[in-house]
């Protein structure tokens, strides 16, 4: 009763109000606890597929509806929510229709009839609508208290300080749903903004991207899986990953919260990745350009040699030249002054006793033997200075476009029979392996067919020399020519029979002057320059591989097209 008395004398006098003002301030109170009451009750909604079934009054009021066919005429439920939210409410009806679930209130908000958003407390149950389970949702307006009040405001003042980072956040709760994620995160991704909003499962976002076919071929249900589990870490992991739809690099940077979430940072490193392969490639063309100029260091030291031994070669010659043109000359001279004596003599053949005269005859023949062996030595030397001045000149043809496989067949015809027309009784067999998608190659083709002829004609001197002395009877002298095209090289590959070559006989091959021809059978020049018109005029490789009395085979690779200095033209000083 005190407490009453209290009130009442607190209270204004009723003398103090006008009648007017009475019935505007009851007025005001009676709202004033209706609004609160209609705030305290909690508004129903059922729904089914997206179909709104049925919808309170008094949530249709707290949406600012006239009236609950207003809600009603909605196309569906999806009207009322957000759109940066309806990923997450999608996923919580399709958990509710499941079965039952733990009657947590979720902080939702919703569109008013004038477009604002109001927020509510929402619970969430299955119940049985018209013989068919439907979703209802009780949602209660949040109290307008003050730390209510600012909970929107806070959440948009903690997505504003995310957006404003420079790099993409995304943050999981421990159940790997998102519970955030700044727009540098959606377009690092690729991904429509607002598309996947708090709530969503993360195994979402890994389902759209094997969609659109970031993952390539693979099976969608295992890869997630498996993607998943690479968010379950205990401690700081780093990661690069490529996005397919727009070429990004991503340093993606995995941390554990202590609440049990995670907050993955993703760094564009598309550049710094772009500037890595750009110096690796200027490293490497580099590297190239530092090769190729060793490689022409190393030629121009090997061109000056061989200039200043051309040169000395071409001197030698020149010097050689002259005495023995007088050699030869003089021999042949002194053959005829001889066969002019002997004439003069004849008629003193019957004054000359018999033992007298057998000296006589020994003596000229032996002069006559004499002579012609000089001719003969003379006429070799001559060649060998032939030779010498081939190799000082080099190759003075112009580059064609030649029909390579006419040109060894000429080269191997060529060879044959001149080795033929010297030894009747030589036969070989010849098997032509030739490759007709090799064409025309661009080289000098009379250095070519020196380089053919020289290496056949060796391989005939092999196979006969073999046939010789080998004793076996059922040997027959074979030699395989083959040619074929290797990308942007071909080759020309010759194989014999023959007596083959040691190791050591190999590594002098292509020595000037080096011949493992009896005296008088070979001037060692022409595997020289053989060597030189191959590698140094054509860029080209010369191979040799060989087994003592099985074979020996020569392979030549030439590139089809070749910018070259001819031999006589880099050895110019």
């Amino acid at each position: 009763m005190d407490d009453k008395a209290d009130l009442l004398r607190a209270l204004p006098p009723l003398s103090s109000y006008s009648p007017e003002e009475s019935v505007v301030a009851s007025l005001d109170r009676a709202q004033n606890y209706h609004d609160q009451l209609v705030a305290a009750m909690p508004g129903l909604i059922v729904h089914r597929d997206g179909v709104i079934l049925h919808c309170s009054g008094t949530l249709a009021r707290l949406l600012g509806y006239e009236s609950v066919g207003e809600v009603m005429a909605l196309p569906d439920i999806m009207a009322l929510i957000p759109e940066d939210a309806r990923m997450a409410e999608r996923n919580a009806y399709a958990r509710c229709q499941q079965g039952p679930i733990q009657p947590l209130a979720r902080r939702i908000k919703r569109h008013r009839a004038d477009t604002s958003t109001q927020w509510f407390d929402q619970l969430l149950e299955t119940v049985d609508w018209g013989g068919a389970p439907a979703v209802m949702e009780m949602l209660t307006q949040m109290r307008p208290q003050a730390a209510n009040a600012e909970i929107p405001h806070q959440g948009q003042l903690l997505q504003a300080a995310i957006d404003a980072m420079p790099n993409g956040v995304l943050m999981l709760d421990r159940g790997l749903r998102l519970e955030g994620a700044n727009s540098e995160y959606f377009r690092l991704w690729d991904y429509p903004p607002g598309m996947f909003p708090p709530g969503t499962p993360v195994a979402e976002t890994l389902y759209y991207n094997h969609r659109r076919g970031d993952y390539g071929d693979v099976p969608c249900e295992e890869t997630v899986a498996e993607l998943c589990t690479r968010f379950l870490v205990k401690g700081v992991i780093n990661s690069e990953r490529q996005v397919p739809s727009n070429g990004r690099i991503l340093d993606i940077r995995t941390a554990p919260r202590a609440d049990g979430g995670y907050v993955i940072t993703h760094h564009d490193i598309t550049d710094r990745k772009r500037i890595e392969d750009e110096l690796r490639q200027a490293k490497e063309r580099a590297e190239a350009i530092l090769k190729e100029l060793r490689e022409t260091q190393q030629q121009l030291i090997v061109q000056e040699k061989m200039a200043s031994l051309g040169q000395l070669t071409a001197g030698i010659a020149h010097e050689l030249k002259n005495p023995l043109n007088f050699v030869n000359n003089f021999a042949e001279l002194s053959g005829e002054l001889l066969d002019e004596l002997l004439e003069l003599l004849e008629p003193l053949n019957d004054h000359l006793e018999g033992a007298t005269r057998t000296d006589v005859d020994d003596l000229v023949d032996s002069l006559q033997s004499n002579l012609r062996k000089i001719a003969d030595h003379g006429r070799r030397a001559d060649n060998i200075v032939k030779s010498m001045l081939a190799h000082s000149r080099g190759g003075g043809g112009e580059w064609q476009s030649t029909d390579l496989n006419a040109l060894v067949e000429e080269a191997l015809a060529l060879s044959y029979h001149a080795v033929r027309a010297q030894d009747r009784s030589f036969n070989a067999t010849l098997d032509r392996r030739f490759d007709a998608a090799v064409g025309e190659v661009k080289l000098v083709p009379q250095d070519i067919s020196r380089v053919l002829v020289n290496l056949f004609t060796n391989s005939f001197y092999a196979v006969r020399k073999k046939q010789l002395t080998c004793g076996d009877p059922a040997y027959v002298p074979a030699l395989a020519v083959t040619t074929e095209t290797r990308g942007s090289d071909v080759s020309i590959r010759i194989r014999d029979n023959g007596i083959g070559m040691t190791t050591a006989v190999i590594e002098k091959l292509f020595t000037p002057f080096f011949t493992t021809k009896p005296t008088g059978e070979g001037t060692g020049l022409g595997l020289s320059l053989s060597y030189d018109i191959v590698v140094h005029q054509h860029r080209g490789r010369f191979d040799v591989s060989s087994i003592e009395n099985e074979h020996a085979e020569f392979t030549i690779t030439l590139p089809r097209t070749v910018t070259a200095m001819s031999l006589g033209e880099r050895r110019k000083t």
